[in-house]
């Protein structure tokens, strides 16, 4: 017996088979329960959805000898629709069969009433493709039809049906299949098929099929007869040519470091294992698009591709600017591969378009992190690591890191006037000793917590009597602010700085706010002059 793909295989045999067209199959059912059939309808939609397969449940459940809109899969009539060989169900290809001869044939043939079944149902897939003899041809038939006939025309590119023939159907328009909804078929193939398989190996295979089920079939069949019954994410990617997420990532990490070397050698390296680079740069976009939602909302949930580890690599490396930019830097890309006779020569020019997007003052200011600019460990770890290990603190009550507490509290007004009077200089500095100060206090079993808890924050603005330390989540914030934990914290500090100040944390949250709050002042020129801000020591 020959080999039958799987699209064909498990092709669905009854309406509740059918993935990811919900609405649709519903309205079909009660019309049919209800006996509200019309004599034409028009599927139309992107390719692989379910347009013919739902077509030919369709016209068999109107012939199913069960009745009442029902697909036994048992009488006579479905079990020769399973088969292909009802003689009242007929497809016609209209890429192939698309003159006014062949739709005058087909007119003909509709007189003639059904042989087996209730109805006379014609099928015709790519509709557009006919002539515009061969509409019109149509159009007659569809005006007054014989009571027995129904016609379903498919059709990917519905804007090319004459609008006279659009009237007379009724129209269901099938959407892109949801990525779960395609998952969750494969998975239950492969269970049929008795098949290992890593479930990280279908993203590849959903993402690649966008919305279309039949792809993403025709595709699985392809990847278990390269890995051979045992479907891994390493043989998926090989097979179609595709970055990891994990390596995007990576080149996304080289180029908000500058790093062209690591960026064009990245670019070699898929190039030379073949990874198509279009679709390459639609991940990209994807990509940059999830940041630019989380830049947003803060909410890991919303994002469709990044996951909380790949996040935590790339946060804070582009402010939304930037990502706006790179997004339109690569859309017009993906444009320009369509017309470009060299496409390598293209994706490495937009990649060192990228390299060279160059932050604004107020950007490197508020999106730089201490882990990007320690110049003294690039330089010489070890020589670094004694400079500092020399950093003495005394504590100034020798107790735990308190996690309750009541806070220090300093309203908008005051955070404002600290960021207009801040050292941008002192504070450029104190990023580049932050973490080389702080590392060797962690393993102190007196200082170890304060200075790990530290070590979690950005120096955001310094003045001469405040330090502004900036979060990523609010309960590490917290800590700090709780009064009875300030005058240990306060004295690493001080140690640090080589002078006393009030230390106090903000979340990235009310960062995010009050830098809004903070550009919005000074483009209404409301913000008060740095020489008339005064900061009384406590």
């Amino acid at each position: 017996m020959s080999y039958k793909v799987l699209y064909r295989k498990y092709r669905p045999k009854a309406f509740n088979e059918v993935a990811g067209q919900k609405a649709i199959v519903q309205t079909l059912s009660n019309a049919l329960k209800t006996g509200k059939i019309s004599h034409a309808y028009l599927f139309t939609g992107p390719r692989g959805t379910g347009k013919t397969t739902t077509a030919k449940l369709f016209a068999k459940a109107i012939n199913c000898e069960k009745g009442n809109g029902e697909i036994c899969n048992e009488c006579d009539n479905c079990l020769s629709a399973n088969k292909n060989a009802h003689p009242d169900i007929i497809e016609i290809d209209a890429a192939s069969n698309n003159g006014v001869e062949e739709v005058r044939s087909l007119i003909e043939k509709c007189k003639f009433a059904p042989i087996k079944g209730k109805y006379k149902v014609y099928i015709i897939d790519e509709v557009h493709m006919m002539t515009s003899g061969a509409f019109n041809a149509l159009l007659k038939t569809l005006e007054e039809p014989p009571a027995h006939v129904i016609f379903i025309l498919a059709t990917t590119e519905p804007h090319k049906v004459l609008p006279t023939i659009l009237s007379r159907c009724q129209r269901y328009d099938f959407a892109k299949i949801e990525d779960h909804a395609i998952t969750e078929y494969l998975m239950g193939i492969l269970d049929k098929e008795g098949v290992t398989y890593d479930a990280k190996a279908l993203t590849p295979i959903v993402s690649i099929a966008d919305g279309g089920m039949r792809d993403a079939l025709m595709m699985l069949d392809q990847a278990l007869s390269y890995s051979n019954k045992k479907l891994v994410e390493k043989d998926v990617l090989d097979l179609f040519g595709i970055a990891s997420l994990e390596e995007k990532v990576d080149l996304l990490v080289d180029i908000a470091k500058k790093n062209t070397n690591g960026v064009l050698t990245r670019s070699n390296h898929f190039l030379e294992a073949g990874v198509d680079i279009k679709r390459l740069t639609v991940s990209l976009l994807d990509i940059l698009k999830d940041l630019l939602i989380y830049h947003t909302t803060k909410e890991v949930d919303l994002m469709f591709t990044l996951k909380e580890t790949e996040l935590k690599k790339l946060e804070g490396l582009f402010s939304p600017r930037q990502l706006n930019e790179m997004i339109t830097i690569l859309i017009k890309a993906e444009a320009d591969f369509k017309v470009v006779s060299n496409p390598r020569s293209l994706f490495e020019i937009t990649l060192l378009k990228l390299i060279t997007l160059e932050p604004t003052e107020d950007e490197k200011l508020s999106h730089v992190t201490p882990a990007t600019i320690f110049t003294d460990v690039k330089k010489d770890p070890v020589k670094a690591k004694e400079k500092y290990e020399d950093i003495k603190v005394s504590l100034k009550e020798d107790k735990q890191l308190d996690i309750e507490g009541d806070t220090n509290k300093l309203d908008d007004d005051t955070i404002i006037k600290l960021m207009v009077s801040g050292n941008k200089e002192e504070r450029m500095d104190l990023l580049n000793r932050w973490n080389m100060h702080l590392s060797p206090l962690v393993s102190d079993p007196k200082i170890g917590k304060y200075a790990t808890l530290l070590l979690d924050a950005t120096p955001y603005v310094i003045c001469k009597h405040v330090l502004l330390l900036n979060f990523d989540f609010e309960r590490l914030a917290y800590k700090v602010n709780i009064k009875t934990n300030q005058a240990n914290i306060a004295s690493i500090v001080e140690a640090i700085v080589k002078r006393k100040v009030f230390v106090y944390a903000l979340s990235r949250g009310e960062e995010v706010r009050l830098r809004k709050l903070f550009l919005n002042l000074r483009q209404v020129n409301k913000l008060p002059p740095k020489e008339e801000v005064i900061i009384k020591e406590n």
